[in-house]
């Protein structure tokens, strides 16, 4: 009886370690803090995501610092994941926002990247001519933004290639 209840633990152990979550920031991702400056800006972030990754119950969770000179009533702030809409909305009169959303598999392209897109529309006069040139008119995405991602060894082999260990993409082949 001690055996089976020492292997159920074992097995109880191993499920959940296998379901381990990470959190990996912009900044180790090779990311500083992103300025998007202009009337309509936009800047873009390519982030390769470990083929041990679960999309489905994974985060991304961005800071973003609007200049304290915003109308933020008539500002806006978009994300785009993987060419697709995500999130829409005025900014707030925080200063520091957390936007917060959830991906699915869908957002991770087929090279398993993910490709997140901050676009800005930026007012901080009522008079859309002079905010052409108007230096205050800028967002920072904060490098302490970050992926909460879900590690599985779920369908392991299907989702690696071995062949992207090769820098000359030669493979040494048995029979």
């Amino acid at each position: 009886m001690n055996k089976f209840l020492r292997l159920l633990a074992l097995a109880l152990l191993l499920s959940t370690a296998s379901m381990a979550q990470s959190i990996v920031s912009f900044k180790a991702m090779g990311h500083d803090d992103e300025s998007i400056y202009g009337m309509i800006g936009a800047s873009s972030f390519y982030l390769k995501v470990s083929p041990l990754v679960e999309m489905r119950g994974s985060k991304l969770v961005l800071y973003i610092e609007p200049s304290q000179a915003l109308i933020k009533d008539h500002s806006f702030v978009n994300i785009v994941i993987n060419d697709r809409p995500a999130y829409s909305a005025r900014l707030n009169k925080d200063t520091i926002e957390k936007i917060t959303i959830n991906l699915t598999p869908e957002d991770l392209s087929a090279d398993k990247f993910l490709k997140i897109q901050v676009k800005t529309l930026l007012t901080v006069s009522d008079d859309k001519c002079k905010d052409l040139d108007n230096p205050a008119m800028w967002v920072k995405v904060k490098n302490y933004s970050y992926l909460s991602l879900i590690k599985t060894n779920q369908n392991f082999f299907k989702n690696v290639n071995l062949s992207n260990c090769f820098d000359s993409k030669k493979a040494i082949v048995y029979p």
